[in-house]
């Protein structure tokens, strides 16, 4: 098929040759315009054709350079892959030789730590760092190790605490007798007893401040179990530590208060467990613990001694007689609110709640000891079995006498009582026994004024007993 253009140019040839016998001037003018026609068409199609060899040609090299860049990609993206396959390979040969060589350093020992089935639990240089603390109040567990190239009793402050005496012997039997100052840290819930022994004890190296405690770290627990020299251990594994504490599941630290937690890996002690819940309670009236229980899961700690701890050295006769003065104080203090519940109530309100389970009954009870509280308990007996008739008035006057005695007993052992001199453990405990006591101040002076107001309460006059004769 011809294209527009010859067509055209076949027509105007032929029309050039139909006029090529005329010779007037009208056809040859037509002649030439028609030739000129064709001369223009001729110069377009010329135009035309070359425009197109040069997209052509265009188009040409362009699918000539795409196909390099292609080709030069492909070499590029192939040596790429096998540098990839060559650095994988050589990652893969690096990391099998430093499995080799840790494989190859690992103990061959098991009774030694680091090794995978290491268990201090079952290794003597291990259990015979740990000792038995058993006071006439509490019991717990300590541990033995070096600092500062002094030997130390590390326990949770709340074993010690509230004991009049206590003895301390390790796993193996040996007892301890011949101790230093006791020393207690800043800030903290545990303490430290240096030892003064002779002999040789086993004792626990303490890990380095620089050694930290990961999400993947390998722990294992420790403690004694009462007196029977046996040992409770947990392994398991920490998620991570804080400022404070190492984070770790806390039933691997549940019946281990004042026990340590070693590290795996080097057998040394990161931290030390405590138990807040058996700590002095910060309320005057505490709820009694369930048996065998010193305290909630959820208040165990695992106290950190990978880092630098503050200790402040006080005579652990001192210390001592902080947790007892701190509960002689309370108990006067609940004896002051109890009567101060006792003067505002009609007759004898003994039964009279004073917090959760806690009567005023209960509370003075407790104190029979106090001769105040034994008044109370002999006066309310007295009335009950009708050894004593007394109207409401009259006992009313008895309970102000006893406000009155207890509030100068109160100011008395005030002028003695500064938690200031107390030491850092127990500071906090005796500025809360001070908060206290100021409230039952206030107390006894609120139901004493309220029963001076009170009239006074028509007493019936007494019936004579059937049989009775002058």
């Amino acid at each position: 098929m011809k294209s527009p253009f010859a067509h055209r140019v076949v027509l105007l040839s032929l029309a050039i040759f139909a006029l090529s016998g005329c010779t007037d001037k009208k056809s040859l003018a037509k002649i030439q315009d028609l030739e000129t026609q064709i001369e223009t068409m001729q110069e377009e199609n010329t135009t035309t054709v070359n425009d197109l060899h040069r997209q052509l040609s265009e188009a040409e090299e362009a699918a000539r350079t795409a196909q390099s860049d292609n080709v030069q990609k492909i070499q590029q993206l192939t040596g790429e892959r096998d540098t990839a396959v060559k650095q994988l390979a050589t990652t893969k040969a690096d990391v099998a030789r430093a499995e080799a060589a840790r494989i190859a350093k690992l103990p061959k020992d098991p009774s030694t730590p680091g090794h995978p089935e290491f268990d201090p639990s079952k290794e003597s240089k291990y259990t015979n760092a740990l000792a038995t603390i058993t006071g006439d109040k509490t019991s717990g567990t300590g541990f033995v190790a070096v600092a500062g190239g002094k030997l130390y009793l590390y326990t949770a402050a709340s074993v010690i605490a509230g004991n009049s005496r206590f003895s301390i012997s390790n796993a193996a039997g040996t007892k301890f007798s011949k101790f230093g100052n006791l020393e207690v840290a800043e800030k903290t819930s545990f303490v430290r007893l240096e030892l003064l022994e002779s002999d040789a004890v086993p004792a626990l190296r303490l890990a380095d401040e620089d050694n930290r405690v990961g999400a993947d770290t390998h722990i294992c627990c420790l403690a004694t179990e009462g007196g029977s020299g046996s040992i409770a251990a947990e392994r398991g594994i920490a998620q991570g530590q804080t400022d404070d504490i190492i984070s770790v599941d806390l039933n691997l630290l549940q019946g281990k208060t004042g026990g340590p937690m070693l590290e795996s890996a080097s057998g040394k002690v990161l931290a030390i467990i405590v138990d807040p819940g058996a700590e002095p309670q910060r309320q005057l009236w505490s709820e009694p613990a369930a048996a065998g229980q010193s305290g909630e899961l959820g208040t165990l700690r695992a106290c950190r001694l990978n880092r630098r701890v503050l200790w402040k050295s006080v005579p652990i006769g001192n210390f001592l007689a902080d947790a007892k003065k701190i509960n002689e104080y309370n108990r006067l203090t609940g004896v002051a609110q109890a009567l101060a519940v006792l003067n505002t109530s009609p007759g004898f309100g003994l039964s009279t709640t004073i917090s959760g389970s806690h009567t005023a009954l209960s509370i003075l009870t407790e104190a029979k000891d106090l001769p105040i509280a034994t008044e109370v308990i002999t006066l309310q007996a007295d009335v009950a079995s009708k050894r004593l008739r007394i109207g409401e008035a009259d006992l009313k006057k008895r309970f102000s006498s006893l406000m009155s005695s207890a509030t100068t007993q109160m100011q008395r052992g005030d002028a003695d009582f500064d938690p200031a001199k107390f030491d850092a453990y127990h500071r906090p405990y005796a500025e809360d026994s001070l908060k206290w006591r100021k409230e039952a101040m206030k107390r006894l002076q609120t139901a004493g004024s309220v029963a001076d107001s009170e009239p006074a309460i028509p007493q019936p006059k007494p019936v004579p007993a059937r049989g009775f004769r002058r």
